[in-house]
């Protein structure tokens, strides 16, 4: 009986102990935590949400959240390893400190509060949804920008990013929620409108994409992308007229922006106005000489005008001859026009299978001339080789 009573007092001994080591952990991470050994703190409070005693507790949670905040925020290398997703560690704390005490409270921490630890969470989750955007890792940053937006429902910052990851990652009811709700507020943001028109353009919905990209009040601010993508969105409308002003008077304030020429140019192709289309992508050719998209854009250009006078042939009258051979000798000119272009294009990028697939078209319609047959022929067996290549 003597050795059993002797046993249970060394096992209550043990509990003791080990119930003990928890709260001596929190106040060691606090203590670190003011003298901003941050090392330590983190290594005092992860010991401390594993035991018992301490981590059911609200004030272990929170200090872990400042913390794992500061190790977030720190430019300093030596901290900045120790972990890879500091700011999400420090929002996953702070929910679970308002999950255990909604009045939980430590003014003498500086950051008193989860609540106030998750609104300085959201612009550190929002450079992280950033980072992952840029590797595009979509899902991650989705989750990133979901917290980020959580942490401050209110932030500006938070809803562009989380629409942003939502419409990269095809959650396009969660992109419009967070576009429109900025759209609504008159942000000054310019993204926001456009993307939010550029999806109801994809659903069809003309009314509702020109209602967000009109939207945007005009001021003295310039910026480029909003510019070509509200002339692209005006020319899918079918006010063209306004668009080519839009981008007329752009031009006049910066006559050389490549990327004003490029999305006039190809826009107007779009339209089938290929004439106004030719003159701002040569000027956009003249501005980036070796710009691969600028110089595909321009051949597809005449490329898609030869189609549509090749289409017409069928309906020149039969006694025409004289009007069917001015049809036929342009679109010979312009399959001239388009096959260097093609050409340059491959060069500068010769795994595109697009310009590919563009000169094994044309190849075959030009009408040869002498030489040229054989130089073609060859041609044509490369460009068919890179085709069939996996």
């Amino acid at each position: 009986m003597r050795k059993l009573v002797l046993l249970i007092a060394s096992l209550t001994i043990l509990t003791t102990g080990y119930s003990q080591s928890g709260k001596r952990d929190v106040s060691s991470a606090y203590n670190h935590y003011l003298n901003q050994y941050w090392d330590r703190a983190k290594s005092s409070i992860d010991k401390a949400i594993t035991f018992e005693d301490t981590k059911n507790d609200a004030k272990t949670w929170l200090y872990r959240g400042n913390i794992y905040l500061q190790l977030a925020s720190t430019q300093d290398p030596a901290y900045k390893s120790l972990c890879d997703n500091c700011a999400e560690i420090a929002y996953d704390a702070y929910l679970k400190a308002l999950q255990l005490d909604k009045e939980i409270r430590v003014p003498s921490m500086g950051i008193a509060t989860p609540a106030q630890g998750l609104m300085f969470c959201s612009d550190l989750l929002y450079n992280d949804a950033i980072q992952h955007i840029r590797k595009n890792d979509f899902n991650k940053a989705y989750t990133y920008a979901e917290k980020s937006y959580k942490s401050n429902t209110n932030s500006e910052a938070a809803n562009y990013i989380l629409g942003l990851a939502a419409e990269l990652t095809n959650k396009k009811d969660v992109a419009k929620e967070r576009y429109s709700f900025l759209v609504k507020r008159k942000t000054k943001m310019f993204d926001p409108y456009y993307r939010l028109a550029n999806i109801y353009k994809e659903e069809n919905d003309t009314v509702n994409a020109l209602k967000a990209i009109n939207a945007r009040e005009k001021d003295t601010i310039f910026d480029i992308n909003f510019i070509i993508n509200k002339a692209v969105l005006l020319m899918w409308a079918g006010n063209v007229d306004e668009a080519t002003t839009l981008m007329d008077d752009a031009l006049d304030k910066d006559p050389n922006n490549h990327l004003l020429l490029f999305g006039l140019g190809s826009a107007l192709s779009n339209q089938k106005k290929y004439d106004d289309a030719e003159k701002y992508l040569l000027k956009a050719m003249e501005t980036k000489p070796d710009d691969v998209n600028t110089i595909y854009n321009l051949g597809n250009s005449y490329y898609n005008h030869y189609v549509d006078i090749f289409n017409s042939l069928d309906f020149i009258d039969i006694n025409d001859a004289e009007g069917y051979k001015k049809a036929q000798d342009q679109c010979q000119e312009l399959l001239r026009k388009a096959l260097p272009l093609l050409e340059k294009a491959h060069e500068l990028d010769p795994k595109d299978k697009n310009t590919l697939i563009m000169l094994k078209t044309v190849y075959p319609r030009i009408d040869k001339k002498e030489g040229e047959e054989e130089i073609f022929s060859k041609k044509m067996l490369e460009i068919e080789e890179k085709l069939n290549q996996k």
